[in-house]
């Protein structure tokens, strides 16, 4: 596949999952989180069935696959200093 043509696409793709996804420190964030990953996988299945017709919107949902992965690694990966 045309995979470097649509680097930006998938570009796009990051910055908008990025942007969409919940925040760490919100009083709801076990559950925004939930709503974030059912809606992320519905795009891939849904992207995944018109991809013959419009790969663009495969690429987009690859970029939110890595926005995905982004938001767990920020959430699991914490530094502390201490004095």
């Amino acid at each position: 596949m045309e995979f470097f043509k649509n680097t930006s696409t998938i570009l796009y793709g990051f910055l908008v999952w990025l942007v969409i996804a919940p925040r760490f420190n919100s009083p709801k964030y076990g559950e925004s989180f939930l709503a974030y990953m059912t809606a992320l996988l519905f795009c891939l299945i849904a992207s995944s069935e018109i991809m013959m017709i419009k790969p663009v919107a495969f690429f987009f949902t690859i970029g939110g696959s890595i926005a995905f992965c982004y938001v767990v690694a920020r959430m699991a990966i914490k530094f502390s200093i201490k004095r």
